[in-house]
């Protein structure tokens, strides 16, 4: 069955500006999982933001306006004012966790192939109607070794310690639990009104409720984006051997807290979701995160970045 709720991000420069680490580090869950590592380019033993921001510029409009409203645009041959446009609703915002809630789409999308259904900023516009705790949902449609949908809930947490970001990221997961009910409704209603022509919508609804006049049939899930300061020393290494110690340490980190995120997971009796959880270091999370908004929204000017 192809997918009906196709996916907004472009992926054109993914793999130029993200290099995953392999680690053998596994969650041990009974349900689906991911524990994926990525890193950004690096340049004189510093991480690189320059081609991060361009490919998030390019993804900005997306990760905003919905699809309706995307289609607005271009039937309004306005589509070069759709990434101006973004970027003062993202300015409006006013949101210190931004480029997580951005990476959260992007990973999201790319990574799981899961057809975002509201992003963050979208989620803060239905804010009268119903309040939502998480940064994302997105749509997991069934294939070969998945046969029932899953609503993906997304948290994201940036951090100096990888630690701090996985409990934060996980107090957001127990809000998202507590108010489930809320969060699944809002899911719902937007997965059945998401798509712009009718025959994707009713298979949409077959995806969600296989038997005509029957229950929603789905299952949710989480993920998860964490942003931490990676912690080496420049000026202790050589060029090369920088490069080399970053996969080390990063497999290193996973390898301290993967057992930890399991924890959690089953402390909290999360154990009945899947988990898809992906983390990129930073230099400094909190200053990068500032810089490359400040960079990808031109608060600096058009040559920010």
């Amino acid at each position: 069955m192809s997918i009906p709720l196709s996916l907004t991000s472009r992926d054109s420069g993914f793999s130029g500006v993200f290099t995953e680490v392999a680690h053998p580090h596994t969650l041990g869950l009974v349900n689906a999982e991911q524990l994926r590592l990525f890193h950004l380019a690096v340049q004189s033993n510093r991480f690189s933001h320059s081609e991060l921001v361009r490919f998030l510029r390019r993804n900005l409009g997306r990760y905003v306006f919905s699809r309706a409203e995307i289609a607005e645009y271009k039937v309004a041959d306005e589509t070069e004012l759709i990434v101006f446009d973004a970027a003062g609703r993202m300015n409006a915002q006013d949101n210190e966790q931004g480029l997580g809630e951005l990476m959260l789409y992007i990973l999201l999308e790319q990574i799981l192939d899961a057809p975002k259904v509201l992003s963050k900023i979208e989620i803060n516009r239905q804010a009268g109607h119903m309040r939502s705790r998480c940064d994302a949902i997105h749509l997991l449609t069934p294939d070969g070794s998945t046969p029932v949908s899953s609503i993906v809930f997304g948290t994201s947490s940036l951090s100096g310690d990888i630690q701090d970001a996985i409990d934060d990221a996980f107090g957001k997961i127990v809000q998202i639990e507590t108010n489930s009910a809320v969060e699944c409704q809002l899911a719902e209603e937007q997965v059945f009104t998401t798509s712009l022509d009718e025959d994707a919508a009713r298979t949409i609804k077959e995806l969600l409720i296989p038997q005509p006049g029957g229950a929603v049939t789905y299952d949710s899930a989480y993920g998860v984006f964490l942003g931490y300061d990676l912690g080496l020393d420049p000026t202790r290494y050589s060029n090369d051997d920088y490069r080399r110690e970053l996969d080390s340490k990063m497999a290193l980190d996973i390898a301290h807290h993967a057992s930890y995120i399991t924890t959690k997971i089953t402390t909290l009796n999360l154990g009945a979701h899947a988990f898809y959880v992906y983390v990129l270091p930073f230099d400094n999370s909190v200053n990068d995160s500032v810089s490359i908004m400040d960079a990808v929204l031109q608060r600096g000017g058009r040559n920010s970045g």
